[in-house]
């Protein structure tokens, strides 16, 4: 486990801090609106045999702004890090923006500016009773990075957090200068409907059942949430790693209703996502999986959605790659964003 999130902030969640320690509790609370607190990142335990960073050492760029913005119709909690030009981070279910904590330094170090929400439904921002579908989840981003003054930025998304990614990049591609897609299918594009068919991906269909998940994985969020990561996970200390942050975040009311709403909006994802063929995305696509996780399926995917496409599958690795590979996720987001940017470049010289 480790032992601090870097930039996290005392809140209502007793248990989170006695869990966390001592480094937590003289930490600034945040600031509504859109002004932010500069934390220094107190501790970064080891995940998946990282090296932990303190913060007596932490340069500016390991330093996490916690801040609340209105955007949409729903307050957002975002973290940010870094300076350079701007990289949104997206995480998907069983996540906050915590999954990417050991991604964001690096990323900054790169020369980047990093932006990590919590999404609608999921950790500190609000949980509204629609607007689920990820067409509406984009446009919640848009106008998250508008509002931090980001007209054009770089995306990845990890799991639910890639569906997002892929709409940012269908549906507001004058924004979305390069976009990576990390081990999660995207509705509506083969072979979606084989995955909702398979074994494997039997929690779509619990989820799917009116008011039943809710009731049996209330109260018992620790149990239920550690058995996920690891079961598909082949690193599984790192990709348990931030347990304590899920189970704070998933314990608050609303909090499981709104992130099965994510699941239960999916007929609606793969509707929007109708005509991929005929709308290819035009940015450049990096699409990773892990071999432990959903292996090629998003490099297969982007194939048939995109102009601009490179990816595979990462050794070694299950579904929890921010977490399970942060090293190597960042060096090849680092990498894939510099390329984009120096083509990009090339296109407008004179």
């Amino acid at each position: 486990m480790f032992k601090a999130l870097p930039g996290s902030r005392p809140s209502a969640r007793k248990a989170s801090v006695r869990a966390w320690g001592r480094p937590l509790m003289g930490l600034a609370v945040l600031l509504a609106g859109c002004s932010g607190t500069a934390n220094a990142s107190p501790t970064l335990s080891p995940a998946g045999g990282e090296t932990a960073i303190s913060a007596a050492s932490a340069p500016a760029e390991q330093r996490f702004f916690h801040r609340k913005v209105e955007v949409n119709g729903v307050r957002l909690h975002v973290v940010t890090t870094g300076s350079g030009p701007p990289v949104v981070l997206l995480h998907g279910w069983a996540e906050t923006w915590a999954t990417w904590r050991l991604v964001m330094p690096r990323l900054a170090a790169a020369g980047y500016t990093v932006v990590v929400p919590d999404l609608r439904g999921f950790g500190d921002s609000s949980k509204p009773s629609s607007g689920y579908d990820k067409k509406t989840v984009a446009t919640d981003v848009v106008a998250l990075m508008q509002a931090l003054g980001h007209e054009r930025f770089y995306v990845a998304g990890h799991d639910l957090g890639a569906q997002v990614a892929y709409a940012l990049a269908r549906f507001h591609a004058p924004q979305v200068e390069a976009v990576a897609l990390l081990d999660a299918p995207v509705a509506g594009i083969p072979p979606w409907d084989e995955l909702k068919a398979s074994p494997r991906l039997w929690h779509w269909t619990f989820y799917n059942v009116p008011d039943l998940p809710e009731t049996l994985i209330s109260g018992h969020e620790r149990v239920y949430f550690s058995w996920f990561h690891r079961q598909s996970a082949v690193d599984t200390e790192a990709a348990d790693s931030d347990l304590d942050e899920i189970v704070a975040a998933y314990s608050q009311p609303g909090a499981l209703r709104a992130g099965l709403a994510w699941f239960r909006a999916f007929d609606q994802d793969a509707h929007d996502n109708a005509g991929f063929a005929q709308a290819l995305l035009g940015m450049p696509v990096l699409a990773l999986g892990g071999a432990g996780g959903n292996g090629d399926i998003p490099l297969r995917q982007m194939k048939l959605a995109a102009r601009q496409v490179e990816g595979g599958v990462i050794a070694d690795c299950g579904h929890w790659i921010p977490t399970e590979r942060p090293a190597e996720l960042a060096a090849r987001l680092a990498d894939f964003f510099t390329r984009s940017r120096a083509a990009a470049d090339a296109l407008t010289a004179p």
